[in-house]
């Protein structure tokens, strides 16, 4: 496989909207970085710039050491899983994942060779003889990625790959790509609007907003120490709950409740004394017992988790604690932070510990 490097990549259409900005990064042989964030972010335009199905309108695109900014996508040798399967109706199985081999008239054996490995990897070798409209969603998306694999190409790009299958075979599905880039050890790119499949597969995550490169690292940095609101809002699920506070004489100030600063606290947040910065506590991180009241509007119960949805005097609040709960509307659970997070109200950047 190959290394693929995007050199401030720019984006911009004829009536002069700009979809994507200053995009960078490096992507090393073998691994699967997966571009995530809402629809209309630029992610799948970034995708698109290399592939070759969109004109990059500034910046460059290496793969492998080579400069391939203006090459047609024939020639940058990459292979590309679109959200929609995009096979042919009439032909077999084996037919539409030799299809392209057969176009580069290789030789049969070869072409035979390697269907056959393709499929083997795939658990579809009794399935090449049938057409696509006999096999399941999850089986035709399959199909798609051999037609990819059989190709043998320096990078994968995968385009929402997973957005047409129900929750069972997503599941399924994500897990045997995960183990196929675990075979195959290729260079993958990987887009979706899933956090889930983002946290689940990447190697590095590359979180983007309104076109703009948010921030870059492994699932855990992005979930723990994010670095602004939109990454903190995007990331997790259930979402970050957000509270404006004031910083006073050692405490967090709030209209719904008081809280002491650690020491390490304090030392970050010095300089915004006496001023309002932004406090994001995730679900997971509220436990029961405490000084915080929580009047309770509704409890999901998940199995080993329980979402408790509640209002303190000011703010909505959603709790996800790790047990089996049977809270009732109106009643009033105490609760308190185990671990918080501080964005400046300003800037929307995070504001660091230590």
């Amino acid at each position: 496989m190959s290394s693929l490097k995007l050199q401030h990549l720019d984006k911009i259409y004829d009536n002069n909207v700009q979809a994507v900005f200053d995009f960078n990064l490096d992507v090393n042989d073998g691994e699967l970085i997966v571009l995530v964030g809402p629809s209309g972010c630029g992610k799948s335009t970034t995708l698109r710039m290399v592939a070759g199905l969109e004109d990059i309108s500034g910046g460059k695109l290496i793969i492998d050491g080579k400069d391939v900014t203006a090459m047609p996508p024939k020639d940058r040798d990459i292979a590309m899983v679109f959200q929609n399967y995009a096979l042919y109706g009439h032909m077999t199985i084996y037919e539409n994942m030799a299809f392209s081999l057969m176009l580069r008239k290789e030789n049969k054996n070869e072409i035979h060779q390697k269907v056959l490995a393709a499929a083997d990897i795939l658990g579809l070798t009794d399935q090449l003889n049938k057409k696509p409209s006999q096999l399941s969603g999850g089986q035709r998306q399959r199909v798609a990625m051999g037609r990819a694999i059989v190709r043998t190409p320096k990078v994968f790009l995968f385009d929402e790959p997973l957005s047409n299958l129900d929750a069972k075979l997503r599941g399924a599905t994500r897990r045997e790509i995960l183990l196929l880039h675990k075979r195959l050890n290729a260079t993958m790119l990987y887009v979706t609007h899933d956090q889930t499949e983002a946290l689940t597969l990447a190697d590095r995550i590359v979180c983007m907003s309104m076109g703009h490169v948010q921030q870059i690292g492994t699932p855990l940095e992005l979930y723990d120490s994010p670095a602004n609101l939109f990454v903190a809002g995007f990331i997790g699920l259930p979402p970050m709950n957000f509270f404006e506070v004031e910083v006073k004489n050692g405490q967090l100030v709030c209209e719904d409740f008081t809280e002491e600063l650690t020491a390490d606290e304090k030392a970050a947040l010095r300089e915004y004394e006496g001023r309002q910065i932004t406090l994001g506590v995730r679900p997971e991180n509220i436990i029961e017992g405490g000084n915080i009241c929580v009047r309770v509007f509704s409890n999901e119960n998940l199995g080993q988790t329980t979402l408790v949805n509640g209002t303190m005097q000011k703010h909505k609040i959603t709790c996800k604690f790790r047990e089996w709960c049977n809270y009732k509307a109106g009643d009033e659970v105490m609760v308190s932070f185990n671990r918080k997070h501080f964005f400046d109200k300003e800037t929307t950047q995070a504001i660091r510990l230590g």
